[in-house]
């Protein structure tokens, strides 16, 4: 079983575990915020990365961030579950999937748009009304920028991605003719 598989159902058994919905979206952060400390401190990383490190140690550092209040009840026992089933690795898949399941349950999604330099706010604003009109849902739109797209936009969001570059343009005909 692929590790996204194995993570989603991570993922899953946290977001139905925790019985008040409304702190689904706080436990969500709090596991964001694991991750993030995760990707900037290496120390951090270690601890979640490496095999080396018995299953006692990890659980003691954890047992200090509950302690000292940094963690919630819910996501200290789930970070317990983790340890003792050697899946703490799998903590950045299970963060996302846990927020994408936060955002269905709340009729949302995210979409990530990248233009070759800044968009106009109107731009944004556009793009965020056609793609509710397609999902049918609240749009959370990030903006990237990458200037060798060389003009236009591309949108990706769940699984989609809608390419209107100038660059994307250029590959397509490129392509086409050879």
């Amino acid at each position: 079983m692929s590790e996204r598989k194995i993570a989603r159902r991570y993922a899953d058994a946290l977001f139905t575990s925790i019985e008040d919905k409304n702190k689904i979206s706080s436990v969500c952060e709090e596991l964001e915020g694991l991750t993030s400390l995760s990707n900037s401190s290496s120390d951090f990383s270690n601890i979640i990365k490496n095999p080396t490190i018995s299953v006692d140690d990890k659980k003691a550092v954890f047992a200090a961030l509950f302690k000292k209040g940094s963690l919630s009840a819910e996501l200290y026992n789930f970070i317990i579950i983790l340890i003792e089933k050697q899946r703490l690795v799998l903590l950045p898949e299970i963060t996302n999937a846990l927020k994408s399941l936060v955002l269905a349950s709340e009729n949302k999604v995210e979409a990530v748009a990248v233009f070759a330099e800044k968009a106009k706010d109107s731009t944004k604003q556009e793009i965020i009304k056609q793609l509710e009109k397609i999902t049918k849902r609240t749009v959370l739109l990030k903006e990237e920028i990458d200037p060798s797209l060389i003009g236009g936009v591309q949108v990706r969001f769940e699984s989609h991605l809608y390419d209107a570059t100038i660059k994307g343009q250029l590959e397509r005909l490129k392509a086409s003719l050879v």
